[in-house]
């Protein structure tokens, strides 16, 4: 009779969730919602410590900190302590987040991946944009180190 089978259980029929496509309105929308302002400066360089594919963002650390703007640096900094303050570890404190709209259109970047970079800041703080491969095919950094290696 009714109300003796099972109901459909939790999370049945909600699919596979991803994050929005690239060319969707909800990256638009985040967008101008942020106040972005692109700082002037060199491309930098760095490597992918993290990328979440399904929720569509990850995080790059520069080789080189001090060449990051001053500006990004202070905010930055501000960030580090507020995540401190509130309890929170923090593994790499020199990360910058960047989201999938952020990463050129024909790289598959991934952990590991080196990237070049542009610097921003934001509402929200710093962040990455217009990643690129830097690091030949498939931009990975241990095989290209593998590679560089005499063997034995």
């Amino acid at each position: 009779g009714k109300g003796k089978r099972k109901g459909k259980g939790k999370g049945k029929g909600k699919g596979k969730r991803t994050c929005a496509p690239v060319d969707s309105e909800f990256w638009s929308k985040k967008l101008e919602e942020e106040n972005r302002i692109v700082l002037d400066s060199e491309p930098l360089t760095g490597i992918c410590t993290l990328y979440k594919e399904s929720q569509g963002w990850g995080w790059v650390v520069p080789d080189d900190i001090e060449a990051v703007p001053q500006e990004a640096r202070d905010k930055m900094a501000e960030e580090l302590e507020t995540l401190k303050a509130s309890g929170k570890e923090v593994k790499e404190e020199n990360r910058i987040y960047f989201r999938k709209p952020d990463v050129e259109a024909d790289f598959k970047i991934k952990k590991d991946s080196w990237v070049t970079f542009q610097v921003y800041i934001d509402d929200k703080g710093v962040g990455a944009c217009e990643v690129s491969n830097a690091g030949g095919d498939d931009g990975i950094a241990e095989e290209a180190e593998a590679e560089a290696a005499p063997e034995a």
